[in-house]
């Protein structure tokens, strides 16, 4: 995510599922660095970066089954610690294989990820070569309401734009 050259040009990009809070704090500047050579000027990045709080509680927390032909999967993703003061958050990811030819195998790993407070996100925006042009809730029942850049939750959706 932090070295790659694709060799052309987009006029938009997409980065769903909190991939973001896998990278450290110089890892996404550099991460939005790279991007902003893939994007046209005033091209959209719209990135999926839950927000926590300074009295959050973790909000990883998903559980679902899914399928497909004679495999089944039950997922499970929770965080075992948040640490909003060093901006830190460890989760682990359990998926468990329930029918089909690798029935009973379990693949469980644990992220080091970071937690980013609205504060320590617009100031890495601000360091990008983006700006931040609206926040969305991705975790209501409505049409993605553009929220305040200061609100937090696990499914907020960023719209950044490449300054020029």
């Amino acid at each position: 995510m932090t070295h790659f050259d694709l060799g052309t040009t987009f006029d938009g990009a997409v980065c769903p599922i909190n991939t973001l809070l896998h990278l450290s704090s110089a890892e996404l500047d550099r991460h939005l660095h790279r991007m902003a050579r893939h994007l046209e000027p005033r091209a959209r990045y719209l990135v999926q970066v839950g927000l926590v709080g300074a009295e959050q509680e973790p909000f990883a927390g998903s559980h679902w089954e899914a399928s497909r032909g004679d495999t089944s999967l039950r997922v499970d993703w929770v965080d075992e610690e948040l640490d909003v003061v060093q901006g830190s958050s460890r989760q682990r990811s359990r998926i468990e294989v329930l029918t089909g030819s690798r029935a009973g195998e379990v693949v469980e790993e644990v992220h080091e990820m970071t937690a980013w407070t609205p504060a320590t996100w617009a100031e890495a925006i601000a360091a990008s070569p983006f700006e931040e042009a609206a926040t969305y809730d991705g975790g209501t029942n409505a049409q993605w309401p553009q929220v305040d850049a200061t609100a937090t939750g696990g499914l907020l959706w960023h719209e950044l734009v490449v300054r020029g």
